[in-house]
């Protein structure tokens, strides 16, 4: 694999972490004025799937044509892939510390890793599989891990372990899935099976429409809820998982999902610059060692794939 290729893989998906750092915020609002977590996913996955549908269907519209084998497969990433990684999520940060259930989901390489190498078996360079470890433990320090451990849930444990499962899953699928459609459609029919199935599950007449209207207390910007949805819309779903998307092509499910573990780390840094939140000299250390890890991973898996 040439070092341009994973250069730019590599910055596709740190992009993607970036955008979902900035809107994690966003996000946060739209929920605090009083959309429940599964209907926000609803909403979400809906509008991004429409935006997405339409800009294929007018430039490669035969992408849209499935035949019933490609039906299973795209339903069964958009629901448990795409839908399956929101709702473990929500659902474990509301037993759980966000901390401990990040560093559970950004476990998620690891399995990415496994999966390669001994179902796939496609063989990884050692560094490798330092460097995932590695990063993990820089996560530990920079989400200050040891100190929310008195609050633990099983069940919250549990859904971390599915978000974990889930976001590997798609990262996988993806990649199989890119073989004979680009990204972009992946991703918009992915989303389409997603806003289907939590369509069926939670009927849109029963949408609480009236929230969107509302301004949430924590809102930094007064402006109407729905303001806020359209930005977690385009700039933390259907930009982003776009590049996620592309970096995966580039640099496959297992470098990929290395490299979005730079998400927490972005966030804190925005959170630092934007928010004045101090960070401590653990955090700091812990942020380097994830970027180190990173930055050893890609370097390491390009030099391995060039002698390949």
């Amino acid at each position: 694999m040439p070092i341009s290729r994973t250069l730019s893989g590599t910055l596709l998906v740190a992009g993607a972490a970036t955008l979902w750092g900035v809107s994690g915020t966003a996000a946060r609002v739209v929920m605090d004025a009083g959309l429940a977590p599964d209907r926000f996913a609803e909403l979400r996955l809906t509008l991004a799937a429409a935006i997405l549908l339409s800009w294929v269907a007018l430039r490669r519209r035969e992408e849209l044509r499935l035949n019933r084998r490609e039906i299973l497969a795209y339903a069964c990433f958009g629901t448990l892939g795409l839908i399956g990684v929101q709702l473990f999520y929500f659902e474990a940060i509301n037993r759980i510390p966000i901390s401990i259930s990040l560093v559970i989901e950004y476990s998620a390489p690891l399995l990415v890793a496994l999966w390669v190498r001994f179902v796939w078996g496609r063989r990884l360079p050692w560094l490798v599989w330092v460097a995932i470890p590695g990063a993990i433990a820089g996560l530990v320090l920079v989400l200050g891990v040891g100190n929310d451990t008195g609050s633990l849930s099983w069940v919250g444990i549990a859904f971390s372990v599915g978000a974990a499962l889930s976001y590997a899953y798609y990262s996988l699928h993806s990649e199989s899935l890119m073989r004979t459609r680009s990204p972009v459609s992946v991703l918009g029919i992915g989303l389409a099976f997603g806003a289907v199935a939590l369509g069926i599950a939670l009927p849109w007449w029963s949408f609480p429409w009236s929230v969107l209207s509302q301004v949430a207390a924590t809102s930094p910007v007064s402006a109407p809820t729905y303001l806020y949805v359209l930005f977690v819309v385009i700039v933390g779903t259907v930009i982003p998982f776009a590049m996620f998307l592309a970096g995966v092509r580039r640099v496959r499910a297992d470098g990929a999902t290395v490299t979005a573990m730079l998400e927490p780390i972005i966030a804190g840094a925005i959170a630092w610059s934007l928010l004045g939140q101090v960070l401590s000299p653990l955090q700091v250390i812990g942020g380097l060692g994830v970027l180190a890890a990173v930055t050893l991973a890609q370097l390491s898996r390009a030099r391995f794939e060039a002698k390949a």
